[in-house]
């Protein structure tokens, strides 16, 4: 429940202004988003917010009523310390934004944060886009459905749909691991990077290729540093345990990679999140990937990362960095818009239902006119048809069909969504 006051806050008494905090503006410029937010953020219940709950917080100065005001404010706070915000930054987060804002921080650089300077401002309003849903029983009985299609649905490489960008990335992938190359694998959240780094692992196994995957476990990929980087590599392919000094350690990867290499092994390091990299890690990456035995690299290098990671490759940002930036091949993962069809059918597919049993043909267009945003800073009209939005609007509108009554999602029932 939201509320106009909030009696256990000082300030609770006071009438909220129903216009934007600071703190909404400040998560764009920092590159973070609503629901990245609303993760984080834990109520007194104990249970996370929902993202309209967070998008009233932000967008109207609008808390929750059960939550003091002050003990959100601190995690916000946290949340937003820990993406980069200064402190004088924070200190006026919670204020009423004005009507005409220009940007609460200055493009910058800064070498501790990679790509921060470029970190995109949101191009679209994320709130636009649905939220994760479940598929109700209502619709499931509706439609002839035990499961929910999008649910859990990549549990082998049947599962994966690949239609021709996905392909090439794919083959692309398996190639870098196989031959030593150096890729970055670039997509919005959602878009099937991680389904198509496990399809690569998956692969490796199923077919008996003598390739060894080596993933850091650090979560934080903005602490992984070229110490640790080389303790996951000694880790993954030896018994041995890491040296002391980096040096030593790096010494100690070439002399354990030659041996495995001239056993017939190739190896490749899968680094995840890798938008988080900070400008010093991703320059060591380049030693890795410039040891040799003979005309063979002994290590390949697979960066996947969010839109951000652009930003860090762009050498006009870390010109320091351009030795690196300019082995790297990047292949972006772009939205289904033309395979919408194709790959609402494989998942439907899946379950022994046909699409032409859940969708009308003019659904399909709807959907893709609903899902293509404007851009804030221009008129370009930007694609969100990724996997991961595609599925969760999918299922709104199943859920909502159900409710109406109606035999198949149509155009009227996607707009309503």
């Amino acid at each position: 429940m939201l509320a106009t006051t909030n009696h256990n806050d000082p300030a609770g008494d006071v009438q909220p202004d129903y216009r934007p905090i600071r703190a909404k503006r400040l998560l764009a410029e920092l590159g973070k988003r609503q629901m990245d937010l609303a993760a984080h953020v834990v109520l007194t219940s104990g249970r996370h917010p929902s993202n309209s709950t967070i998008t009233h917080l932000l967008r109207g100065n609008v808390w929750p009523a059960r939550t003091p005001r002050v003990f959100l404010r601190r995690q916000i706070a946290e949340y937003l310390r820990h993406a980069g915000a200064t402190e004088e930054e924070i200190a006026v987060a919670f204020e009423i934004d004005d009507e005409n804002p220009g940007p609460m921080r200055p493009i910058r650089q800064d070498s501790a944060h990679p790509g921060r300077g470029s970190a995109p401002i949101a191009e679209v309003d994320m709130d636009q886009l649905p939220e994760k849903a479940m598929l109700t029983q209502m619709a499931r009985r509706h439609f002839g459905l035990f499961r929910d299609p999008f649910l859990d649905d990549v549990q082998g490489t049947e599962d994966v749909f690949l239609a021709p960008e996905q392909r090439y990335i794919r083959e692309h992938m398996f190639s870098t691991a196989k031959h030593g190359g150096f890729l970055a694998v670039i997509g919005e959240s959602g878009a099937g990077k991680s389904v198509l780094r496990r399809d690569l692992i998956d692969r490796i196994q199923r077919e008996e290729h003598a390739i060894t995957p080596i993933m850091p476990r650090t979560i934080d990929k903005g602490q992984l540093t070229a110490s640790a980087l080389c303790d996951a590599i000694i880790e993954d392919i030896s018994q041995e345990k890491p040296k002391q000094k980096l040096e030593s350690k790096a010494r100690q990867i070439e002399r354990l990679l030659t041996g495995s290499s001239r056993g017939g092994n190739s190896h490749v390091l899968i680094i995840e999140e890798a938008h988080d990299l900070t400008v010093p890690t991703l320059k060591y990456l380049k030693r890795f990937w410039e040891l040799e035995d003979g005309f063979r690299r002994l290590i390949a290098i697979i960066l996947i990362g969010q839109p951000e990671l652009r930003g860090t490759l762009d050498e006009r940002r870390n010109w320091q960095a351009r030795e690196v930036i300019r082995r790297i091949e990047v292949a972006e993962l772009t939205p289904l818009d033309g395979h919408l069809e194709g790959y609402l059918a494989m998942k439907l597919k899946r379950l022994g239902k046909e699409a032409g049993e859940v969708f009308e043909e003019d659904a399909y267009d709807a959907m893709r006119e609903r899902l293509t945003l404007q851009s804030r800073s221009s008129r370009e009209a930007i694609s969100m048809l990724y996997p991961l939005v595609v599925n969760n609007f999918t299922v709104k509108c199943m859920n909502l069909a159900a409710e109406l009554g109606q035999r198949k999602v149509n155009a009227d029932v996607v707009k309503g969504a």
